[in-house]
């Protein structure tokens, strides 16, 4: 039983991952931050308690002069101790109360300490902090032993109110703070996810018209992230292409059928007339025929022929062959080609070896040089030369014919492209030479490199890596 995932858009991609992130770092660092200032807060509670007995126990020395306790003074001290959880009794050398505030101020004491202990129940279940008495002895100035005083408070950390307002109010502002970040981050989330996606979609878009076949349009739209930016000016160039190769492949079907119903038709008019007895059958008339069913074998061939070389199983054979006495024999076959429209031949040639598959690699000598002599004008002249350099062999097939116009070069070694439109019969075929001339020299490690000018003439540059 197959399940289907749930895709979601980019866009929420985005911001929930973001916003998942970024609230997990900040609520770590607001949990860091909350458990740094409690730690430190505690310490500081500690500190001021401790400080507070500390100046208690001195303050007493000041309340008993001239032989008399300064009972007003004691109280005013002990009120203010147990404001801050800190209860006091003050006796004389003979264990008489001078001031307690369990005493005196019973309601006062019992009240604040009891909610030291709910406020410290509110912070922590589990605490249970327990009264512990600490005794001090008094002496008057001239040190002598006058009394003594009880202090009593809470053996472990407690909290006043004005404490427990202040980890409140650091609560509060960390929560402020943490819904501000998040509800920021969701807003941030989401514009930076929308400058993303929205070219993305656009780009989905405009690729979807692609695929439907609609190339002349255009993504017009700017981004600011180079690397959208450079989708989108791909997805163009993408589009730009396709719509090239649309209407190579239109001309394709155009000029193969033309190439083909051409020497068809020529046939079956001619065998029509000859059975219909209108011509006799004279060995001319044969011969043309003749012609024109050589003519349709040879496009056949160049198809079967484009196919193997472009098929992943085509295999080379290499052996170590002469250059020069390669090209130089295949000069020779096309001379008689070139005297008919007296063109010179000049080669340049030095005995160079290499390992190539000799027939395969003839053929793209063949059609290099045939080329050159078909697009020669009357008289003009083709040179051939070879030479090395440091990490290559370069085979050079120069003419001074009618050349390429520049707007055809990028598509020259396109399967089935051809520079001259006119379909006539002796610039004619479909245009699968130079493919396969490229697809050999690509099976062997090379390349081909053109350069033409328009009524200038065309060089073809067969470069092949040494070994």
């Amino acid at each position: 039983m197959g399940y289907k995932i749930k895709r979601i858009s980019l866009n929420k991609q985005i911001i929930i991952s973001f916003t998942i992130i970024m609230t997990l770092t900040i609520l770590t660092i607001g949990i860091f931050v909350n458990k740094s200032f409690e730690s430190e807060f505690r310490k500081y509670v500690d500190e001021s308690n401790k400080a507070e007995v500390d100046h208690l126990v001195l303050d007493l020395r000041n309340v008993y002069k001239d032989y008399e306790w300064d009972s007003e003074a004691i109280k005013i001290l002990g009120e203010d101790a147990i404001k801050k959880g800190i209860a006091l009794e003050v006796y004389d050398k003979d264990n008489n109360l001078i001031w307690g505030v369990f005493e005196d101020e019973k309601m006062l004491s019992n009240q604040t300490l009891n909610n030291i202990r709910e406020n410290m129940k509110t912070i922590d279940q589990n605490w249970n902090g327990k009264l512990k008495e600490y005794k001090f002895n008094i002496y008057d100035d001239s040190n002598n032993f006058i009394g003594y005083e009880k202090i009593v408070h809470y053996d472990s950390i407690y909290y006043m109110e004005n404490d427990i307002e202040i980890l409140n109010i650091m609560d509060r502002f960390m929560i402020t703070i943490s819904v501000v970040s998040i509800g920021s981050i969701i807003i941030i989330s989401i514009i930076i996810s929308k400058s993303i996606s929205n070219p993305i979609e656009k780009v989905s878009s405009m690729a979807k018209v692609i695929g439907e076949g609609k190339y002349k349009n255009k993504l017009d739209y700017k981004s600011n992230i180079k690397e959208v930016d450079e989708l989108i000016v791909s997805i163009n160039k993408l589009a730009d292409e396709l719509s090239k190769q649309e209407q190579l492949r239109k001309r394709l079907t155009t000029d193969i059928a033309h190439e083909l119903i051409t020497p068809i038709t020529s046939i079956q008019g001619h065998l029509d007339t000859i059975i219909d007895g209108i011509w006799e059958a004279t060995p001319k008339r044969l011969v043309s025929i003749r012609e024109e069913v050589s003519r349709l074998g040879n496009l056949i061939g160049d198809l079967r022929n484009l196919a193997k070389f472009d098929s992943e199983t085509n295999k080379i054979y290499k052996t170590n062959t002469n250059l020069k006495e390669l090209i130089e024999n295949i000069v020779y076959n096309y001379e008689s080609k070139a005297l008919e429209k007296n063109i010179n031949i000049n080669c340049d040639l030095k005995d160079i070896w290499i390992d190539i598959d000799k027939n395969q690699f003839s053929q793209i000598l063949v059609n290099l040089l045939s080329n050159a002599i078909k697009y020669t004008n009357y008289k003009g002249s083709i040179n051939i030369a070879v030479h090395e350099e440091d990490d290559a062999i370069n085979i050079v097939v120069k003419d001074n014919g009618i050349g390429i116009p520049n707007e055809d070069l990028n598509y020259i070694f396109e399967r089935f492209y051809r520079v001259d439109k006119s379909r006539n019969k002796e610039t004619g075929g479909i245009g699968a030479g130079l493919a396969i001339a490229k697809s050999i020299a690509n099976a062997h490690e090379g390349d081909i490199i053109v350069n033409s000018e328009l009524n200038k003439g065309t060089e073809f540059i067969i470069k092949l890596r040494k070994l």
